[in-house]
C-alpha cells in the first residue's frame, strides 16, 4: 500500500509537471501555438536556413539528396542544417498525400516547443531519482528546464533547440548504472542518439561523449563494475561508429574541408558558463566586474545559483581535503547518490573539453591535428550542456538537503529565509530565460507569406512573360557563399531571404551554397561564376540546360563583380527593396579572352624585355617574383612556388617602392593554391617612410572570387603615401602554396611567358 501511495505520487507529480509546463508554454507562446506556420523564430540567418532547408528538401527531394542549394550537384542532406530525420519524416507524408511540407514552419516550431515542454518532464524523473520529493522536484524540474541554455537556440539554432535531448540520455545512463544488466537502457541510449545525430550531430557526440565520460570516471574507482563498463562503453562507441558509416555510404564528397574553422574560437569560457547573459542582471554585472562581452558560442550559464552553491561547494572541498588527505576519494560526501556524483563528475571532463582543454595551453594546439573526426565539432561550447544540467541538479540536491536539514531541526523558513529566496531568484532566472524567447517569437509574424507562392513575386512574374520553367536556378545578389571555412561571402539578409522565399515557392534550387562542410571543389567552381571576363567557367558546362539563370538582385551594396553580372542581365522585375533579373547562360560564359590574346600577339612584339623576363606596357616600377627557384615544384604556371606550412606570417615582399615618388594606385596580388588544408588567410601591404609606418591595407581570404582552376588571386589595393621609402608585403596563413607574386600601377599592364612560352597578362594565362 505506502509502495502503491509512493508511486501514485510520484505520477502525480509528473503530470503536475506536465500540466505546469504547458500551460505556462500555452501563456508565453500563445501567438505561436495559435498559428504556428506564421511565425518564425527567426527570419534571418541560420534559422531561416533551417526553416528553407527542410521545406525545400519536403516538397521536392527524397532519399539522402537535397537539391535546394549548391546547384546543380545538390549536397548529401546531413549537411545543409535541415534536420533530416524532421525532413524526412514530413516529405514522406507529402508524398503519401498528406499536405504537410507547406506546413514545415509550423511543424518545425512545435516540435521545438513540445522538446521545451519535455524537458522538465524527464528532469523530474532524473530529480526523483536523485532522491529529492514530490513536491520539490515539481518546482525545481520546471526552473532547471526553463533556464537550460539550448533555449537560447531557438531560432538561430533550431536543430539544436531540443532541450529535451540531453537529459534524456542522461536519465537512461542513470538507468544502465541502476541496472547494469537490463539491455533496454543500452539499446534505448544507442537508438536515441542515434536518432537525435539525425536531427543533429552534436547531440549525438554530446551524448556518446558524456557516456564515456561516465566510463572513465566509473574505471577510475578501486573496485571497477567491469560488467557496467564494458557495456557502457559499447553503447558509447556504437552510435559513433554507426553514423559515421551511414555518413561514409551516402556522401560521395570526397574533399570536404578536414580542418574546419573555430575549434579554438567556438568554445565555452568560464565567464559563458558562470556569469548572466540575460537582462536585467547582465547589465548589472558588468557594473561591478566589467569584463569583455561574451561570444554566443562560449554561452551555457549555469545560473547564479548554481554558480553560488559551486563555489561553496568547492571550497567545502578543499577544507575537506585538508582535514582528509587519507581519505581523497570522498569528494562530495558521502550522501551524494553515486550516479549523481558520477554524472556530476563526467560532466566536468565534458566542460573541460568544451573550455578546449587542453588544448589552449601553449605547445599542445598542434594535438588537434589529431582529433580525426572530432575536428568536424568545432562549436566545442555546446559541450557544455551536460554540466548545466549535472550542476543543476546537483545544486537542486545540494539545497534540498539544505532545506530537509532545516525542516528536522525545526528551524523556520523565516528565520534562514535565504533558501526560499535562493529558489525564488533560480525561478526568476527561468523566466526570464523562457520569456525572452517568447517576446522574440512574438516579432516573427508573417512567416505564412514566405511558403506562400501567391504572397511573392511569382505570379507577377507572369508580367514580364516568365514561369518557374523558364529558369534552372536563382542566384542572389549580394551572393551567399557559406560554411566551407574558405569563403565566406554572407550575401545580405535580404537578397537571402528572398532568394530562399522564390526557391521554395517557384521548386527553383540555388546557385548558392550555405551548408556545412560543402565540397571545396564545388565552392571554388560556383564562387569562380563571379570572377572577371578572364577566367573560363566551368560549372556552367554542368548545366542541365541553356535556360538562363534569375537573379534575385537586393537593394543592397554589391561588389563591382556583383554589379558586373547584373549588367549582362535583363531586368524582369522591381519590387520593394529587391528585383528580379534574367541572366543568360551564354552572357555569363562569355570572356575576354579571345581578344587579349589578339592584343597580346600585337602588343608583345613592340615592348621591350625587362629585368626579371618581363614586359610592361609602361615604364612603370613593377616588381615580379616568380618562386621558379623555390624547393617546392608545385608551380602554377610553371614549376617552383612557395610554400610555408606552419601557421605563420610570411613576408613576400620587403624593399623600396618600384618607383618611390609615384603616389598612384598600385596593386599587389598573389595566387594561392585553394585545394590545401586550411583557409586561406590574410594579405597584408604596410607602408613605412624613415622607418616609422604611415598606413597598412589588408585584403581577407575569405573574400576571394578571382579563381582560375585550383588557385585564387588575392589582392590589396594600395596607394602609396608622400615620402614612403619602403613596403612590405606579408601573408598570413597556414598551409600556403603561393606563386606568381606581382606589385605594380594599376594603369600598367605586365606580360610574361609561362612554361610553355604561353604569353600571361598580370598573372592570367592567356594560351587556348
Amino acid at each position: 500500500m505506502i509502495l502503491f501511495r509512493r508511486n501514485t505520487q510520484h505520477w502525480l507529480g509528473m503530470a503536475g509537471v506536465a500540466l505546469a509546463a504547458a500551460v505556462l508554454l500555452v501563456v508565453l507562446f500563445s501567438a505561436v501555438l495559435a498559428n504556428p506556420d506564421d511565425y518564425f523564430f527567426a527570419a534571418g540567418g541560420d534559422g531561416l536556413q533551417s526553416y528553407f532547408a527542410t521545406a525545400y528538401y519536403a516538397f521536392y527531394d527524397s532519399g539522402v539528396h537535397f537539391s535546394g542549394m549548391n546547384y546543380p550537384a545538390g549536397e548529401n542532406f546531413n549537411y545543409p542544417n535541415l534536420q533530416p530525420l524532421i525532413a524526412w519524416v514530413i516529405g514522406a507524408l507529402q508524398r503519401l498525400g498528406i499536405p504537410a511540407a507547406q506546413h514545415t514552419i509550423g511543424i518545425v516550431n512545435v516540435l521545438a516547443l513540445v522538446s521545451v515542454f519535455f524537458t522538465p518532464v524527464i528532469l523530474y524523473a532524473i530529480l526523483r531519482r536523485t532522491r529529492m520529493s514530490v513536491g520539490y522536484a515539481m518546482v525545481l524540474a520546471l526552473i532547471i528546464g526553463f533556464l537550460s541554455p539550448q533555449l537560447q537556440r531557438l531560432g538561430d539554432h533550431m536543430s539544436l533547440s531540443y532541450s529535451c535531448f540531453v537529459p534524456l540520455l542522461w536519465y537512461f545512463i542513470i538507468r544502465m548504472q541502476e541496472a547494469p544488466r537490463q539491455l533496454r537502457w543500452y539499446v534505448l541510449f544507442v537508438v536515441s542518439s542515434m536518432l537525435m545525430g539525425l536531427v543533429m550531430l552534436y547531440f549525438l557526440a554530446c551524448g556518446c561523449l558524456f557516456l564515456l565520460g561516465h566510463v572513465a570516471i566509473l574505471a577510475l574507482r578501486r573496485q571497477r563494475p567491469l560488467d557496467l563498463l564494458w557495456r557502457m562503453a559499447v553503447a558509447a562507441i556504437l552510435p559513433l561508429v554507426l553514423m559515421r558509416t551511414w555518413l561514409w555510404a551516402t556522401d560521395v564528397v570526397t574533399d570536404r574541408p578536414p580542418n574546419p574553422y573555430g575549434f579554438l574560437v567556438y568554445m565555452a569560457t568560464p565567464r559563458g558558463v558562470f556569469t548572466p547573459y540575460l537582462e536585467p542582471f547582465h547589465s548589472l554585472w558588468q557594473a561591478v566586474f566589467p569584463t569583455e562581452e561574451i561570444s554566443f558560442e562560449s554561452m551555457s550559464y549555469v545560473g547564479l545559483v548554481c554558480t553560488g552553491v559551486l563555489l561553496v561547494s568547492a571550497l567545502l572541498l578543499v577544507s575537506r581535503l585538508w582535514k582528509r588527505r587519507q581519505h581523497p576519494s570522498r569528494l562530495l560526501g558521502r550522501s551524494l547518490p553515486d550516479h549523481l556524483q558520477t554524472g556530476l563528475w563526467a560532466a566536468t571532463l565534458l566542460l573541460f573539453f568544451s573550455f578546449a582543454v587542453p588544448f589552449i595551453f601553449p605547445g599542445f594546439a598542434s594535438l588537434i591535428d589529431y582529433l580525426g573526426p572530432l575536428k568536424q565539432f568545432r562549436a566545442l561550447g555546446r559541450f557544455a550542456w551536460p554540466f548545466y544540467y549535472a550542476l543543476s541538479v546537483y545544486t537542486a540536491y545540494y539545497l534540498y538537503r539544505l532545506l530537509r536539514y532545516q525542516l528536522q531541526h525545526r528551524v523556520p523558513l523565516l528565520a534562514l529565509p535565504w533558501l526560499p529566496l535562493l529558489l525564488a531568484f533560480w525561478g526568476l532566472e527561468a523566466w526570464i530565460n523562457i520569456s525572452s524567447k517568447a517576446k522574440a517569437a512574438e516579432q516573427g509574424a508573417g512567416a505564412s507569406a514566405f511558403m506562400d507562392p501567391a504572397a511573392g513575386p511569382v505570379q507577377r512574374l507572369s508580367w514580364a512573360s516568365r514561369t518557374a520553367a523558364d529558369f534552372q536556378a536563382i542566384m542572389p545578389l549580394p551572393y551567399m557563399n557559406k560554411g566551407s571555412d574558405r569563403i565566406d561571402l554572407s550575401g545580405s539578409g535580404n537578397s537571402v531571404y528572398q532568394a530562399h522565399r522564390l526557391a521554395v515557392t517557384m521548386g527553383l534550387p540555388e546557385l548558392s551554397t550555405y551548408v556545412s562542410r560543402p565540397s571545396i571543389e564545388q565552392t571554388l567552381r560556383h564562387v569562380q561564376l563571379l570572377s572577371s571576363p578572364l577566367v573560363e567557367k566551368p560549372l556552367l558546362q554542368q548545366f542541365s540546360s541553356d535556360k538562363p539563370i534569375l537573379l534575385v538582385v537586393a537593394n543592397d551594396p554589391l561588389t563591382p563583380e556583383e554589379q558586373r553580372l547584373v549588367s549582362i542581365a535583363k531586368l524582369l522585375l522591381k519590387e520593394e527593396g529587391f528585383s528580379l533579373y534574367e541572366l543568360p547562360i551564354a552572357a555569363l560564359a562569355a570572356t575576354t579572352l579571345e581578344q587579349e590574346r589578339a592584343k597580346a600577339a600585337t602588343l608583345l612584339p613592340t615592348l621591350p624585355k625587362r629585368a626579371g623576363d618581363i614586359y610592361t606596357t609602361t615604364d612603370r616600377g613593377v616588381i615580379r617574383q616568380s618562386y621558379d627557384d623555390s624547393p617546392d615544384r608545385r608551380g602554377r604556371l610553371a614549376p617552383g612556388a612557395l610554400y610555408e606550412k606552419a601557421e605563420t606570417v610570411t613576408t613576400l615582399y620587403d624593399g623600396p617602392l618600384p618607383a618611390p615618388a609615384d603616389t598612384s594606385r598600385y596593386e599587389a596580388s598573389i595566387w594561392i593554391n585553394g585545394k590545401l588544408d586550411y583557409g586561406y588567410g590574410y594579405m597584408r601591404v604596410q607602408q613605412f617612410s624613415n622607418g616609422s609606418q604611415v598606413d597598412e591595407q589588408t585584403s581577407d581570404g575569405r573574400l576571394l572570387t578571382e579563381i582560375q582552376g585550383d588557385w585564387l588571386r588575392m589582392r590589396v589595393l594600395f596607394r602609396p603615401k608622400p615620402n614612403v621609402d619602403r613596403i612590405i608585403v606579408l601573408y598570413g596563413s597556414r598551409d600556403l602554396l603561393a606563386d606568381d607574386l606581382l606589385i605594380r600601377p594599376l594603369n600598367t599592364d605586365v606580360y610574361w611567358y609561362d612554361a610553355k612560352q604561353q604569353p600571361v597578362l598580370n598573372g592570367y594565362p592567356l594560351a587556348r
